[in-house]
């Protein structure tokens, strides 16, 4: 994503949709004006019949016309017809599509459960997050007070206390929780009631980051945490991998490890930024210090970023099983060269906003789109030249009134 006629933001790049139907493989949806019209763009690279590197660019409601496609993809593509804005179009939104599409319209039995068992594991993520909330709440609570019990919560204890088969159990569960509560609207100067009315708003943004963990505890759910650790493992099989490959790959071997570390780097500050959030979660309660917008922000741009690079890690993963196979070789490096073309790049403007190339390409664009809405009918995709007469006469006409003003 570097050259100037390039999309400079994750949005005009567009968020992956997964089909089935191979011929629709790596194609991104996009948001864009025409006039005060909304429309979708569906992007779909190396499209049957295009040059190599080429992208096919299409109206969205047009690319169930391209060949036949399933129950689960049509409902796809209605799905996202429907979408009302650009937030509905995010990575983590289009997962939520593509995971209700496979629950109701999946291709066998298998397909069907499995989209229901991640659904099912994404709402354990949420409980379990807001416990683990809860105890480093807790934690906090107890270093500021000095308590030496509250210090020991974790979110072991708090599964405990709920798990637990005696009322007394559910007593000193409800009174640690108002006891958090009381120390965190203190600390905010809030109310209680404010403070148990943002607790759940805060849970779901940082639902998809994991469990609140204190430094050196181990976590293993939140969806966008582990696509991340799956991509820093993949990148570690590409290098491993990069000793056996022909010297006629290397460039492209080195691409994907370029595009890998991009990303990972790109990830790892904004983690980085989470974690000092997280540093004191009772200021997270204070209205004023948005953290729910500042958490909005992180989701959008950790999304994003990891947006594609599930389908290239499968795509490698499913070469590298067969490597042993008859011609289990040759299926890896054209893998390989696959991803090198596909591999997802995080756009100028997101790793630099100042980058001075924006304001030309900007310009560029929106010269580019005035010319196409002027000259081109999205129709029949045909030149409209009755509308590019009328559009020359306007300007001369407008020309003219112009110089007799002078």
């Amino acid at each position: 994503m570097r050259a100037e006629n390039k999309p400079q933001t994750f949005e005009r790049r567009g968020t992956t949709v997964t089909f089935h139907n191979r011929d629709l493989a790596h194609t991104r949806v996009r948001e864009y004006f025409h006039g005060p019209v909304r429309q979708l763009e569906a992007v779909i690279p190396n499209y049957s019949g295009t040059r190599r590197g080429e992208l096919l660019v299409l109206p969205w409601e047009q690319i169930g016309t391209l060949g036949a496609l399933n129950p689960r993809d049509l409902a796809i593509i209605e799905s996202v017809a429907h979408t009302k804005n650009i937030r509905d179009l995010d990575p983590i939104r289009m997962r939520e599509v593509c995971l209700r599409c496979d629950a109701e319209h999946g291709i066998d039995d298998d397909a069907v459960a499995e989209a229901r068992r991640i659904v099912a594991r994404d709402d354990e993520d949420k409980a379990m997050v807001r416990l683990s909330f809860i105890a480093e709440l807790t934690r906090e609570c107890g270093i500021e007070r000095g308590d030496p019990l509250m210090m020991r919560t974790n979110t072991k204890t708090l599964m405990g206390l709920m798990g637990g088969q005696s009322g007394r159990s559910k007593i000193d569960l409800d009174l640690l929780i108002e006891r958090v509560m009381i120390f965190a609207a203190e600390r905010t100067n809030s109310t209680v009631a404010d403070v148990k009315s943002y607790l759940d708003p805060l849970v779901g943004m940082l639902t998809p980051f994991g469990n609140v963990t204190a430094p050196g505890e181990p976590k293993e759910n939140g969806f966008l945490y582990l696509q991340h650790t799956d991509l820093i493992q993949f990148r570690q099989e590409i290098d491993d991998y990069q000793s056996q490959v022909r010297e006629e790959l290397l460039p492209q071997v080195a691409i994907i490890l370029t595009a890998a570390d991009e990303c990972i780097g790109y990830i790892n500050e904004r983690l980085g930024n989470l974690n000092e959030m997280l540093g004191s979660l009772a200021d997270m309660f204070d209205h004023n210090k948005g953290a729910i917008d500042r958490l909005e922000v992180l989701r959008r741009d950790i999304g994003y970023g990891l947006d594609g690079w599930a389908d290239m890690i499968q795509l490698w993963r499913e070469a590298y099983r067969g490597r042993e196979a008859i011609g289990g070789d040759r299926a890896m490096e054209r893998a390989i060269t696959r991803i090198a073309g596909y591999a997802p790049r995080i756009p100028i403007r997101e790793l630099n906003p100042e980058h001075s190339i924006l304001t030309k390409t900007t310009k560029f664009e929106t010269a580019g789109l005035k010319m196409v809405q002027q000259m081109h009918n999205w129709e029949n995709d045909r030149p409209d030249y009755e509308l590019k007469a009328r559009v020359e006469r306007a300007n001369k006409r407008l020309a003219g009134e112009a110089e007799d003003e002078e």
